[in-house]
C-alpha cells in the first residue's frame, strides 16, 4: 500500500533523506572520529548549514545543497579567490558536487551583528575595510560574472514586485512608477561608471564572523566584477542595524 502525504509531510522527509545522506558522508570524511550534528545557520536559499563537533573540541562546517537547487562550484571558487587574497574565508576540506556536500573549517558562532557596540564599532569596521580592501585589489578579469545592468536592473526590480507590490499590496501608479525607473537609471548609470572590482554583494555584519584573522567572511558565493562602492555601502548602511545619533551613541536593532 502506497501511504499518502500531505507537501509538509513530504518535505520533512525530504529533508530528512538528505541529512542521513549528510551524515554518512561526513563519517566517511572524519573517519574514526564520533561527531555532533547541530544546525549552525539559517540561508535565505536552499543551502543548510550544520556544525559537527568532534570530541577533541574541533569543529567543522557542513554544507547541505540540494545540487537541483544550488550549485556548490561558485561558492568553492569564491573561497579560492578570497583566500588567495588574504581574506579570512572558510577552508574546503572535503567536497562532494555531484551530491551536493562541503566541508568547511568553522569560522566560530559570533557574527559582528552580534558582536557590535558601541565600544568595538570602530575596531570592528576597520578590520572589514581593510579585509574589503584586500579583496578588492587581488581582483582579476575572468574570474566572476560581471555586475551589469540587466542583473542590476533584476535586483532593482525585487523592490517594486515583491516588497510593494507582494509584501504590502501596493501596486504603483504610472507616475510612480515612471519616477522609480528614473531613479533606477541614475543608480545604474552610476554603477557602471565606477571602477569595477571584485564585489562580494552582501558584505555586511550578518556575514562576517568576529574572529582570528577578523574578520572571517561568509556567504560569498554570488560575487562578480562590479562598483568599487557596493560592498562598502553594504557594510556601512546595512539593513540590520540602526546607528542613533547624539550624545552616548549605541548600536540599535531596527
Amino acid at each position: 500500500m502506497v501511504k499518502s502525504h500531505n507537501s509538509a509531510e513530504f518535505a520533512t522527509e525530504l529533508v530528512d533523506v538528505r541529512l542521513d545522506a549528510l551524515e554518512r558522508w561526513l563519517a566517511a570524511q572524519l573517519p574514526g572520529s564520533a561527531f555532533t550534528l547541530a544546525p549552525a545557520s539559517e540561508d535565505a536559499s536552499f543551502r543548510r548549514y550544520f556544525r559537527a563537533e568532534l570530541p577533541d573540541g574541533r569543529s567543522f562546517i557542513a554544507m547541505d545543497a540540494p545540487p537541483d537547487k544550488e550549485d556548490c562550484r561558485p561558492f568553492v571558487h569564491v573561497a579560492s579567490l578570497l583566500r588567495e587574497a588574504g581574506v579570512n574565508a572558510p577552508e574546503i576540506q572535503a567536497r562532494d558536487f555531484e551530491r551536493g556536500f562541503l566541508l568547511l573549517s568553522d569560522l566560530g558562532r559570533t557574527s559582528y551583528l552580534d558582536a557590535l557596540d558601541g565600544q568595538n564599532a570602530d575596531a570592528l569596521f576597520r578590520d572589514a575595510i581593510d579585509a574589503l580592501v584586500r579583496w578588492q585589489l587581488a581582483t582579476r578579469a575572468g574570474e566572476l560574472p560581471q555586475y551589469d545592468e540587466a542583473l542590476l536592473r533584476s535586483e532593482m526590480s525585487l523592490f517594486p514586485e515583491w516588497y510593494l507590490g507582494r509584501h504590502l499590496g501596493l501596486p504603483l501608479a504610472t507616475a510612480q512608477r515612471a519616477v522609480l525607473e528614473a531613479a533606477f537609471g541614475q543608480l545604474v548609470a552610476s554603477a557602471l561608471a565606477q571602477p569595477a572590482l571584485y564585489v562580494h554583494r552582501d558584505y555586511m555584519p550578518r556575514n562576517l564572523m568576529r574572529c582570528e584573522p577578523n574578520p572571517g567572511v561568509l556567504d560569498f558565493q554570488d560575487a562578480v566584477i562590479g562598483p568599487i562602492s557596493y560592498d562598502l555601502a553594504s557594510l556601512l548602511r546595512a539593513a540590520f542595524i540602526r546607528w542613533e545619533a547624539g550624545p552616548g551613541i549605541g548600536l540599535g536593532r531596527p
